[in-house]
């Protein structure tokens, strides 16, 4: 079984307060009716944002497991990143309570061929670069990962259980943000995609190190991310959310 709480109402501001105590209360409710259902092992769905979200880390430092956000930090930048932390730590807290074995994958920017017919934030962080509605990119660096890598990654998990009790950091790539449009801009240059930075003049954000070995080590075999950006595309020109461009034929 895979949890995570979710809200079934409209997407809202990551600054709103509640979303701390709702995601807190929502993982709770659905830990409690796993083992009230007598349901031995859970696997948590967490979130990077519960990870790399610490200004005072080094660059140098490699991001893996063992790494937390800054709490009093995402509280002044948006209480999202707080309540994907609190959430996983009230998992971890019912779960050993209830007598639960709980282990817990930690999905960066996810993409990938989407199921749904709607955009997440994920999929028109793609689709905004392809329409030309992002004039210019942010100086920032962003982590990846394949939902199909996503998706067996849990299954991986689920199915060891010496996994249970460890968390999973499920990364493939980390880009800065100049780097992912140059890429997006290889694939598919029939595209207006951007090539001008918000913050042209000031230096570039590094890109930092990150271990994904844990899941390696559980045989994940992860997603090249020139594969993963290029059927997120094809994705969402099926999905009517991006033209179909014929590339120009010299």
């Amino acid at each position: 079984m895979a949890a995570a709480a979710c809200s079934m109402s409209p997407p809202r501001s990551p600054t709103t307060p509640s979303l701390v105590p709702e995601a807190v209360e929502g993982t709770t409710n659905v830990t409690t009716a796993a083992a009230d259902a007598g349901v031995r092992r859970v696997v948590f769905t967490s979130s990077y944002g519960a990870v790399h979200m610490d200004p005072n880390r080094s660059p140098d430092t490699v991001v893996d497991e063992a790494c937390w956000s800054d709490y009093d930090y995402c509280k002044q930048t948006g209480v999202h990143c707080c309540a994907k932390m609190m959430a996983e730590v009230a998992a971890t807290e019912e779960a050993a309570r209830r007598g639960l074995e709980l282990a817990v994958v930690v999905p960066a920017t996810t993409i990938g061929p989407a199921l749904q017919q709607t955009l997440n934030f994920s999929s028109d962080h793609v689709a905004r670069y392809l329409t030309g509605a992002k004039p210019a990119y942010q100086n920032v660096v962003t982590a990846y990962i394949d939902v199909r890598d996503v998706a067996r990654a849990h299954a991986l998990v689920y199915e060891h259980p010496d996994a249970c009790g460890h968390r999973y950091l499920c990364v493939s790539a980390v880009l800065h943000r100049a780097h992912f449009v140059r890429l997006l801009k290889d694939l598919y240059p029939q595209y207006p995609v951007t090539a001008k930075c918000e913050d042209d003049g000031k230096p570039m954000a590094r890109e930092y190190r990150f271990s994904n070995q844990k899941l390696g080590d559980r045989g994940l075999e992860f997603t090249d991310m020139r594969t993963s950006l290029y059927e997120t595309v094809i994705c969402l020109q099926h999905r009517g959310h991006v033209p179909v461009i014929v590339p120009r034929i010299c």
